[in-house]
C-alpha cells in the first residue's frame, strides 16, 4: 500500500510542475528506440550488461533545407541483492545534435543519467524505478546564408548587409527526471510497462539575448507498452507515448509484429513489421531486424497534416542501431527485462 501511495504522490507532483509552464525538443518516430530521450529512469533496465545505442533523422527535405538529427546514449547496468531487496543500478551518458535550416541553426546537447529500478516482489515481477539526468545544452546559428532586408534592392542584386549581430552562441544547464513501472509475469513470456518523465525541469533560459522570459519548456512524456507472446514464433509489441511540451502536443501510437527466426525461447533473430501514427501529422511505415545482440531499424514518415499539399506527403526517413552487450562475470546475477 505504501508503495501504490509513494507512485500516485510522485505522479501528482510531475502533473503539478508541468501546469505551470511557460522551443519544442527534437523528436523521433522510433520513440521506443531512444530509451533516454524518453526516460531518464529507463537507463540500465535492458538484458545483458551494457547498451549502446544511435540514432540518424532526416526531414523536410522536399520543402526546404532538410533538418537533420543524431543522437547517441550509452548505459551500463549493475545488479545488487537478491529477493525482496534486489535492486539494478544504471548510469548513462546521452548526446544529440540538431541541425536546422539555411542558418544552420544548431542544438547539442549532452546529459548524464543514473537510475535505479528496486523490486516490489521477492520473485522479481514487478519494478519501480526512478532516474535523474543531469545536462548541459548549446547552441548557434550561421547568419552567412540568411538575408536581411536591406538586402534587396530594385535590380535584385544582394548587397551585403549592414545588420550587425554579434551574438552566436549559447549555453544551458539542464535537469530532467522520470519514473517507471515494469511488470514481468512468471512465464517471462509477457511484459507490461509505464512511465513518466519530465524534461527541463528548472526550464532554462535560450537565448542568444540573455532574454530571462526565453525559456525552454517543461516537457512532460507519459510512454506504455507490453512485450505480448502470441505463439511459438509471434510476438506483438503495442506502444504509445504521449508529450505535452508548452502548447505543442504530440501523441504517437503503433505496435510491431515480430517474428522469429529461431526457436529459442529468447530468440536472437527477428524480423519486425507495424505501422505507427502521429495524430494529426504522420504514419510511419518501420521495419526492424534483430540479429543477435543488433537491432537495426528503418521508418519513413508520410506526412499526412495540412503541410501535404506542399510535401506530397513526404516526410523522412529514420534510422536506429541498438547494441546490448555482455561482461563475462560483470553481473552475478541476471534480471530478465523486457525487450525495448
Amino acid at each position: 500500500m505504501t508503495t501504490r501511495l509513494y507512485c500516485l504522490f510522485i505522479c501528482f507532483f510531475f502533473i503539478f510542475i508541468v501546469k505551470n509552464v511557460n522551443a519544442q525538443d527534437i523528436h523521433f518516430s522510433q520513440f521506443y528506440s531512444t530509451p533516454l530521450l524518453q526516460n531518464p529512469a529507463n537507463a540500465g533496465f535492458f538484458n545483458c550488461d551494457y547498451r549502446l545505442v544511435a540514432n540518424y533523422r532526416n526531414q523536410w527535405r522536399s520543402i526546404t533545407v532538410p533538418y537533420t538529427t543524431f543522437h547517441a546514449s550509452g548505459d551500463i547496468r549493475r545488479i545488487r541483492g537478491k529477493g525482496s531487496k534486489q535492486a539494478i543500478f544504471g548510469i548513462g551518458l546521452d548526446a544529440s545534435v540538431d541541425k536546422a535550416g539555411d542558418s544552420k541553426f544548431t542544438t547539442t546537447q549532452f546529459g548524464f543519467t543514473a537510475s535505479m529500478h528496486k523490486t516490489l516482489d521477492k520473485f522479481n515481477h514487478h519494478y519501480f524505478g526512478g532516474g535523474l539526468m543531469l545536462g548541459m545544452g548549446s547552441a548557434n546559428i550561421d547568419y552567412t546564408n540568411l538575408l536581411f532586408s536591406d538586402q534587396y534592392v530594385s535590380n535584385l542584386n544582394f548587397n551585403q548587409t549592414n545588420e550587425n549581430i554579434d551574438l552566436s552562441s549559447l549555453n544551458y544547464f539542464d535537469l530532467s527526471g522520470g519514473v517507471v513501472y515494469n511488470f514481468i509475469p512468471p512465464s517471462f513470456q509477457n511484459s507490461f510497462t509505464i512511465g513518466l518523465a519530465l524534461y527541463h525541469i528548472n526550464k532554462p533560459i535560450k537565448s542568444f539575448l540573455d532574454d530571462d522570459s526565453s525559456k525552454v519548456f517543461r516537457k512532460l512524456i507519459f510512454n506504455a507498452g507490453a512485450n505480448l507472446h502470441a505463439s511459438e514464433r509471434f510476438e506483438f509489441y503495442p506502444k504509445f507515448q504521449y508529450s505535452l511540451q508548452g502548447k505543442n502536443k504530440e501523441f504517437i501510437v503503433g505496435g510491431f509484429i515480430r517474428v522469429d527466426l529461431d526457436k529459442m525461447q529468447n530468440s536472437k533473430y527477428g524480423i519486425y513489421f507495424g505501422p505507427w501514427y502521429r495524430w494529426k501529422d504522420a504514419w510511419a511505415i518501420v521495419t526492424r531486424f534483430d540479429v543477435d545482440q543488433f537491432s537495426f531499424a528503418f521508418s519513413y514518415d508520410l506526412n499526412v497534416s495540412e503541410l501535404t499539399e506542399v510535401t506530397e506527403t513526404k516526410g523522412g526517413p529514420e534510422l536506429s542501431i541498438i547494441y546490448i552487450g555482455c561482461i563475462p562475470h560483470f553481473n552475478k546475477k541476471q534480471v530478465f527485462c523486457p525487450r525495448f
